[in-house]
C-alpha cells in the first residue's frame, strides 16, 4: 500500500494569515505518514507575506528528514540587488527510492490582460515493493482558463510520451547518458489543477486519449460531489465557497489499485486542504 500525499501550502500560510511549515509538517503527520508528499506554493529567497525571505527546500528537507526532496522551480531569477536567486515551485518528498526525476516548464500562452508566471510539473518515479510509479504534481495557472487548458494539454502529452516509450523504447547505450532510465508508465497525476470538475480543461481527460485518465474521487464515489478542497475556511480569496480544484488523476492500468482517497476538511493551516490517494499493491 502506498500513500501520495498532495498539498498548495501557500507558503505555509495559513487562513490566520501566520505561515509556519512546522504546522504543515503537523498537519500532514498528523493526517497519515505518506511515502510520497507533492507540495506546490513552495518558494526559495521570495519575499513572503512575514517580509521574511526563507529557503523553504531547506526548510522542508530539514522537517522531513525520512525524505528525499526534489524541487521544481517553475522560475530561477536574480532580481536587481538581489544576492540570491528567487524560485518557486513545487516539491516532492519521497520515502521511496526515487529512480528519475524530470522538471516539465508548461506553456505560458501570451496574454496581457491579467497577471500570470511562469508554471511546471515535477515528474519522478519511485520504487514501491511492486513496481516502479511514476508520479507527477503541478500547479496550473489561475487568472486563465486559456493557459490552464494548454498546461493540462502539456501535462497529457507527457503521459502520452510515458505511455509511448514503454511500447517502443529507445535504443540502450550502457554507460552514458544513453543509458535505460526508468520512467514507469503507472502514473499518477495530481495538486491544484486551479479548475473544477465542470471545466473545459478537466474535459480534456476524456477527449485526449482512449485510455483517458481515471479521477480517484469519481472512481470511488461516483454518486457524490467531489470534496471541497478550497474555500472551506478562507472566505476572502474563495468568496465562491467551498469547492474542488485539487485532484489525484491516475492511469487506467492503475484503477484497480485506487485504494482510498481523502480529503482533510479540518485543517486551515493553507487555504487549500491536503488531499491523500491510497494506491494498493
Amino acid at each position: 500500500m502506498i500513500q501520495i500525499l498532495s498539498w498548495n501550502i501557500q507558503n505555509g500560510e495559513g487562513v490566520d494569515g501566520k505561515i509556519s511549515l512546522n504546522r504543515i509538517a503537523d498537519t500532514i503527520f498528523s493526517m497519515a505518514t505518506p511515502d510520497v508528499i507533492c507540495l506546490q506554493e513552495v518558494s526559495r529567497n521570495s519575499i513572503l507575506k512575514d517580509n521574511t525571505k526563507p529557503d523553504q527546500l531547506k526548510q522542508l528537507s530539514n522537517l522531513f528528514l525520512d525524505y528525499k526532496a526534489f524541487y521544481g522551480s517553475a522560475y530561477d531569477v536574480l532580481r536587481d540587488g538581489e544576492g540570491q536567486r528567487e524560485q518557486f515551485g513545487n516539491i516532492i518528498l519521497s520515502k521511496l527510492p526515487v529512480l528519475s526525476s524530470f522538471n516539465h516548464i508548461l506553456p505560458q500562452p501570451t496574454n496581457s490582460s491579467f497577471r500570470h508566471m511562469p508554471r511546471q510539473a515535477s515528474e519522478v518515479t519511485v520504487q514501491t515493493p511492486s513496481f516502479p510509479l511514476c508520479v507527477i504534481t503541478t500547479h496550473l495557472e489561475y487568472g486563465s482558463q486559456n493557459q490552464r487548458y494548454e498546461q493540462f494539454k502539456r501535462i497529457l502529452s507527457i503521459k502520452d510520451d510515458i505511455d509511448n516509450l514503454s511500447i517502443n523504447p529507445a535504443t540502450i547505450q550502457e554507460d552514458s547518458p544513453y543509458a535505460k532510465l526508468e520512467r514507469s508508465n503507472k502514473v499518477v497525476i495530481c495538486g491544484d489543477f486551479n479548475f473544477e470538475s465542470s471545466s473545459k480543461e478537466y474535459g480534456l481527460i476524456s477527449s485526449y486519449s482512449d485510455k483517458p485518465l481515471i479521477d480517484s474521487w469519481t472512481h470511488l464515489n461516483s454518486n457524490l460531489k467531489h470534496a471541497p478542497t478550497c474555500g472551506i475556511f478562507d472566505k476572502k480569496q474563495w468568496s465562491e465557497g467551498p469547492h474542488c480544484r485539487d485532484f489525484a488523476f491516475v492511469s487506467d492500468n492503475l484503477k484497480n489499485n485506487i485504494g482510498n482517497f481523502i480529503v482533510n476538511e479540518e485543517t486551515d493551516a493553507s487555504d487549500h486542504q491536503p488531499i491523500v490517494l491510497t494506491i494498493t499493491d
